[in-house]
């Protein structure tokens, strides 16, 4: 929290540059010395960078105490532990650490009317229910895209469309006539994994009561993976169609542990998060997800004897279930994989990752293209800057 007066010194600083230290690209100049010593020089950061998180994590953690945790938020992006290049996902929560976290008030939807708002005072407008069956396109004179086709059968012409869909739905799904030629297999060719996640979102009447829990313990996530290997092995089950063994590798969020306006007075919302359950299911989830579902429960319970008892209603949802209602293709939140060469220049391909897509005026975004996805909405301005740029040309 801020004393009286620090508003104002923070202002001096942004005028005059040094009074509360060295400016951020000149700190970030300085701290990348030790990063580079810590590290083993060059070398050994890129060393760092491109191995698994799972490895990262036993050559700088002494106990699983430590690493499960660690292993069970990078895998919150869909990436197993033996996954090469996966050591960002772990190298996240210390970034956390220098920046922190945010959730808005009254939960998600909360942040999409805020947006909602903001587009509304520049005078834009939107439409609800109302999904796209086409994408408009014609070749000649100019290969071009035109407008989009409701399912509705309506038609609604523009001379620029953003999709914020999977990049592989949006050009050979939706696009009509679709990409074509070398582009477009290189486009087919980007991979999903199998593992992706299950949830259980449950109403109680407590927090879960952790033994010697503290203040603040409830704030972030919470992990209920007893090992790296655990979850590796999870992920393996999970892309051979399998569910995990027990104890089902679990984590939970409690957001009304910081936001009471998300359920009454004396009840909490709990969302439990398997990270490594499998989209296609041999059997199917239908006969599964219910005894699964008690599955994460009991992984909970084990280690908060009396939870179970606090629960008034639980949904659940199943990979295959938001696959269908969300029209998300293999129910991966990220669309494609993060692998090492599906991020950044190359997601989700090289030509692609500018956003700008060879048909004139239509622009690419979300989490299937470069950076890669999540709430900051990086892609979203990305791409609004190259249809800009596009537009200007």
């Amino acid at each position: 929290m801020a004393a009286p007066g620090d508003a104002d010194r923070h202002r001096d600083a942004g005028r005059h540059g040094s009074r509360c230290g060295p400016p951020t690209r000149l700190r970030h100049l300085l701290a990348a010395g030790p990063a580079l010593s810590r590290n083993g020089g060059p070398l050994g950061l890129a060393r760092t960078l491109l191995s698994p998180y799972g490895r990262t994590l036993r050559e700088r953690f002494a106990t699983e105490l430590v690493r499960a945790p660690v292993a069970a938020f990078a895998a919150h992006a869909s990436a197993s532990p033996d996954e090469v290049g996966g050591a960002v996902f772990a190298l996240w929560q210390a970034f956390y650490h220098q920046v922190g976290q945010w959730h808005p008030v009254g939960g998600s939807q909360a942040l999409a009317d805020a947006l909602a708002a903001r587009l509304a005072a520049y005078g834009g407008a939107w439409r609800l229910d109302a999904p796209v069956a086409r994408i408009l396109r014609t070749t000649a004179p100019t290969d071009r895209v035109t407008g989009v086709e409701l399912e509705s059968g309506e038609r609604v012409a523009a001379d620029a469309v953003l999709t914020a869909i999977d990049p592989q739905v949006a050009l050979l799904d939706l696009l009509d006539p679709p990409l074509t030629g070398a582009e477009a297999a290189r486009l087919s060719a980007a991979r999903r994994g199998n593992a992706v996640q299950a949830l259980v979102l449950l109403a109680t009447t407590a927090l879960p009561g952790y033994p010697r829990g503290r203040a603040g313990d409830w704030n972030g996530l919470q992990s209920y993976v007893d090992s790296v290997a655990s979850l590796a092995g999870g992920f393996a089950q999970a892309n051979a169609g399998h569910l995990p063994d027990d104890p089902v590798p679990t984590y939970a969020f409690t957001p009304t542990a910081l936001d009471g306006s998300l359920a009454p007075p004396g009840h909490h919302t709990v969302y439990l998060a398997c990270p490594c359950s499998p989209y296609r299911l041999r059997g199917g989830w239908d006969a599964a997800k219910e005894e699964f579902a008690d599955r994460m429960m009991a992984t909970v319970e084990a280690r908060v004897p009396g939870f179970a008892a606090t629960v008034v209603d639980r949904v659940i949802r199943t990979p295959e279930e938001m696959a269908r209602q969300l029209r998300w293709p293999g129910a991966h939140p990220m669309h494609l994989d993060i692998s090492l060469d599906q991020l950044a220049v190359w997601r989700p391909t090289p030509a692609l990752a500018g956003h700008i897509t060879p048909v004139r005026g239509l622009v690419v975004s979300g989490a299937g293209t470069a950076p890669v996805g999540g709430i900051a909405g990086t892609p979203g301005r990305a791409a609004a800057l190259a249809l800009i740029r596009a537009a200007r040309r």
